[in-house]
Formats: C-alpha cells, structure tokens, sequence
C-alpha cells in the first residue's frame, strides 16, 4: 500500500511539472530501460547503450517511435565478442522511473518466445527470461500504452535489418487496373526479413496487407484495381512474422511512410471516349419526294451513355451523298436530335426525306462528335452496325421517287364555284389566301386540303352559305390522288349558321359560325377512348386544347377570340381530322 501511494504522489508531481492533466502513456524523460543479468543490471544501463533509453541515457538506442501504435524500439546485436550483448539466457526488466527509483514502474512475468508478441504485467510477477543466440541481431518493439499491462516482441534475424531506401509511386492508374510499386532495399537483407506493403483506400478506417516479392535488393507488390477517384494511401515495412493481420506497427523492424505523410496515388477519371458508333437504320428505303424518313443512329461511351439525357458533349448527325464513298468526305450534314437510351447506347434520330429535295439514289450515315472532337462515322450491319468502314458496317441507300405532290402549295386567288369538287395537297404546308388574295368556296362548292405538316389560313379565306372546306393533315402520306371519293363523306363547312355539320362517320362541330360557344360531338368512338382536340391560330399557334372520354360532346368557349377562321384538330387513336371554324361577332 504505501508503494503505491508512493506511486500515485509522482504522478501527481509528474503531471504538475508537464502542465496537462493526464498522460496515457509513459513518461519520454524517464523512457523505457531494459536492465538485466546481460548488463549487470546497472539501470540507467550507462554500459550498454543499446538497453538504454536515449531521454534519459545520452546515446541510448531505446527510442520512441510515436507514429501509429506509440513505441519503443530497440535493435541489437548478439556475439561472442564485438556485439551488444553475448550469447546466453538472461533474466531482465522493462523499467521506467526518475533518479531516486529507476525501478519504480516495471514490467514483467515474460519468458521470451521470439516473433512472437506477448503480454508483460505492470509492477508485479517474475524478472522476465530470455535467450539470445550469438550470429543473430535482435530487434525489440514495447508497445507504450501508458503504465498499465503492456506487450511486446523481440524479432530474430541473422543480420542486422536493412533500410527500405525507396517506395515508388505509379504514375497513372486506370480504374480497375492494378498498380506495381517497387520497394528497394539499402542492402540484400537477411532470409528471415519479410517485407509488406500496406495500403487504405479509405484514409485508414481499413487497410490491406500485400506481401513484397523479393529479388535481391528490389522488391514488387502489386495493389488490387480501383474505382476511378480513389486515393490509395501507402508504406512499406519489414518484419520477421508472416500472415499479420493486426497491430502491423508492433510487428514492424524497419518502416518507409513517406517521412509519416505515407505514399499516394489517385485513381484516374478517364476522359470519356466514343467505343461504339453506328448506323442503327434502316438500311434502305423508298419513298416519294417530301415524305418523310427517319434514320437513326447510336453512341456509346462507356460509363457516360445510356442515361434519361444525351451525354454532356455528345453531337450527331445524319449525312448523305449521291456517291456511295466514304462518309468523311461528305459535305451535307443535319443534326440529329437526341431520341433516347437503348442499351446503354444514345440513340440519334433525323428526319432524312425532308432534308433531301431531289429524286434519286441516296446514300446516307451517320457522324458524332465528343466535346468538339474528331468525327466518328456510322455504319450499317445486319449483327449491329459499328463504325464505318465500307466493307462490314457501310452506308444506308435511299430511292426518292419524283412525286406529283409539291412540298409547299399556295392557293391564292381561287374560287370553288357550285358543283365544283376541288383537292388540294402539299408534302408540308398549304398556304391559303392572304391579303390582296383569295381563296372563295361557293354555295354548292367543295374543297380538300391535305397538308403533311400545316395549313395555314390567312385573311380572304371565305366560304360561304352551302359550301364546304375541309383541311387533313395526314398521317399516313395519303394525298390527292389516293382518297378518292371519301372526300364527298368527310366534310365540315360554313353553311347554315345554326345547324350541325353533316359527316357520316359521326363528327360534328356546330354552331358555325359560331359567337360564343362550339360543340364538338363524337360518335362512333370506343368506350373509354380518348380523343383529343386542338384550336389553331390561322399562322399556325396554338389557342387551347381539351378532350373527350369515349362517345359524347365538348363544348369551348370562342367568346374571347378575335373574328375570323380558326383550326380545329381532332385526334381520336390513330385519325387525325381538321375542321376550319369561323368566329363571328
């Protein structure tokens, strides 16, 4: 009891002098000694610098090492003559005090195993015993954990343990590549010194342990792949114990960190590049002038494609020649917008047949661009496509036939007179009337427009009482010349004020013209269906829109709406049917 008041009333000063108010380790002037039979059991050991603790012995080889697991470490050598210390079993003491008691804290209880780390007891148990060889060098690490229990291990090699000199670090990494780094040694060391690199990807939350392969001064080891970004931290050590899974400072003889900053590389972001370019198709087709065709084609840039969005900096283009030659050398070129992700792909979609306006043989492809770079050319295959090269993956051919159908019409200056039936039709766009001109459907007169895109109605548009116009735009490239006489069935009209429009298939749109409101009524539609309707603008904007569930009426309000002509359009599954509907005060 009194030793331990003894004990506790140092402390006390110890702590005082040192100004802080705890201390989970021991003391560094007092240090660790190692007093034993081999010296005499001198403690301070002043004659054998190699036991001594160099706070408090000038010259002692007992140093502290405070980085990772605090320590200390001693490395000495066993000889008949000229070494540390001379073969023999010694019985010895960890100690650690002030001048007026260097044996005041101990630690003991241990006969020495070597390579192995073991459990020494504080201030109580036997003087410790071990057994030291002549020929062999000595490496000795105290783990400081304060004074309490405490481990430690002596490591037996057949030459005193070598400097690792240098660590190398990779220069570029590639996600999911492995990276070799190369250890050398200032000597060739001694057969029983393994060597390990340990690394972290996770600044040290874990860590792996990669074995050195050695060949004479050099050795390699080589750090799993990564993902691209991380940041692999790393140093190189030596021991004499193999497979260690834990405590790895304990273990260590020799150690490069980078001066304590450890080694460290990053994983690189590889700068994205187009693998995979195609014409997606379709391979060939026919069509009339004007018509339309949509060619398609696909990019892949791994890891970036494939996404709701295009890939940031991804362009394409759909091209054509009248020569069937190699796409970069091809002048005509039109963007293709971004259609979708197909398969970790981006798909490109354009439309060809309203870019080419010349009857003919075509041939087409496709081209992208990364971020303003190099062109990328698309070819055709039936296993695919890839990129173009004229033989497996090559370009697409287009027949445009000459078609009697114009791509623009204007009607102007032209009156249907009574018993007149007139059709009129345009690939894109028909234009009707506009001041100073006219277009004038009589009583008992007829007239179709069929339009592939727009038809736009200008002022002088008129018909009168008992006439009727119709306007379609079509969805199925059915002009003119291939309705017939369904024409005489599908009319809409400005005839009798109050009444509603005849039309057989059960559309009808009435009052018109119309002050306030307008009805449309459907019949013969599924149940559960529905239709949409859309009120144009004569230059083509959108006013409103509403629809119908199934069978039945809708009516809009035109109160609000300017006098004149207006467009309806209703859409009802796969039919498409445009009524003209005139607002008048």
């Amino acid at each position: 009891m009194i030793r331990m008041q003894t004990i506790l009333v140092v402390f006390a000063a110890m702590f005082l002098l040192a100004g802080v108010t705890c201390r989970a380790d021991i003391w560094e002037p007092e240090g660790v000694n190692m007093p034993g039979a081999w010296n005499s059991w001198n403690n301070p050991p002043l004659n054998n610098l190699a036991l001594a603790s160099y706070t408090q012995v000038p010259g002692g080889r007992v140093t502290k090492i405070p980085t990772g697991i605090p320590r200390w470490q001693t490395v000495f050598s066993v000889a008949a003559s000229g070494g540390d210390i001379v073969g023999g079993t010694y019985p010895w003491l960890f100690t650690s005090g002030p001048p007026t008691n260097y044996y005041q804290n101990k630690w003991a209880g241990v006969t020495i195993s070597m390579n192995t780390l073991q459990s020494y007891t504080f201030n109580t148990g036997p003087d410790n015993n071990i057994t030291l060889v002549d020929g062999k060098w000595y490496t000795m690490n105290f783990e400081d954990a304060g004074y309490a229990d405490n481990r430690a291990i002596f490591m037996e090699t057949s030459a005193l343990p070598v400097d690792i000199s240098s660590v190398s670090v990779p220069s570029l990494v590639d996600p999911g590549s492995a990276a070799t780094v190369t250890l050398t040694m200032a000597q060739i060391p001694a057969l029983e010194e393994l060597f390990y690199l340990r690394y972290s990807t996770d600044a040290w939350a874990t860590s792996g342990l990669i074995p050195v392969s050695m060949s004479g001064i050099s050795g390699t080891a080589i750090i799993p792949g990564q993902i691209a970004g991380t940041v692999v931290s790393y140093y190189a050590f030596s021991s004499t114990v193999a497979s260690i899974t834990a405590d790895y400072d304990l273990y260590t003889i020799k150690l490069n960190s980078n001066g304590g900053l450890n080694y460290a590389y990053t994983v690189t972001s590889p700068t994205p590049v187009i693998t995979f370019a195609n014409l997606q198709g379709p391979a060939t087709g026919t069509i009339d002038q004007g018509s339309v065709f949509q060619v398609s084609g696909r990019a892949e840039i791994p890891g970036v494609t494939g996404q709701p969005v295009s890939a940031p900096g991804l362009l394409a283009w759909v091209g054509y020649s009248s020569s069937n030659t190699n796409p970069s050398t091809w002048t005509t070129w039109i963007a293709a917008p971004y259609t979708g992700p197909v398969a970790g792909s981006d798909e490109f979609t354009a439309d060809l047949g309203s870019a080419i306006t010349s009857a003919g043989t075509w041939y087409y492809a496709t081209r992208f661009s990364l971020n303003g770079g190099a062109w990328l050319y698309g070819g055709f295959s039936a296993g695919g496509g890839g990129f173009w090269n004229g033989t497996d993956n090559i370009s697409g051919v287009l027949t445009i036939q000459a078609s009697v159908v114009p791509i623009l019409r204007t009607l102007q200056n032209i009156t249907v007179a009574a018993e007149q039936i007139q059709c009129y039709d345009a690939k894109q766009t028909i234009t009707v009337a506009g001041d100073p001109f006219f277009f004038h459907v009589e009583n008992g007169g007829m007239a179709t427009l069929i339009a592939g895109q727009n038809i736009v109605f200008l002022p002088g548009t008129i018909v009168v009482s008992g006439g009727y116009l119709w306007g379609k735009i079509t969805t199925t490239d059915q002009y003119c010349g291939v309705l017939g006489p369904v024409l005489k069935d599908v009319v809409s009209g400005a005839g009798d004020a109050q009444q509603p429009l005849p039309w057989s298939s059960g559309l009808r749109v009435y009052p018109n013209p119309a002050s306030s409101l307008v009805t449309v009524e459907l019949r013969g539609v599924a149940a559960g269906a529905e239709s949409r309707m859309e009120l144009f603008g004569i230059q083509g904007n959108r006013i409103g829109s509403n629809s119908i569930t199934g069978p039945g009426s809708c009516s809009f309000s035109v109160a609000d709406l300017p006098s004149g002509v207006y467009m309806l359009r209703i859409v009802s599954g796969s039919e498409v049917q445009t009524r003209m509907v005139v607002k008048q005060n």
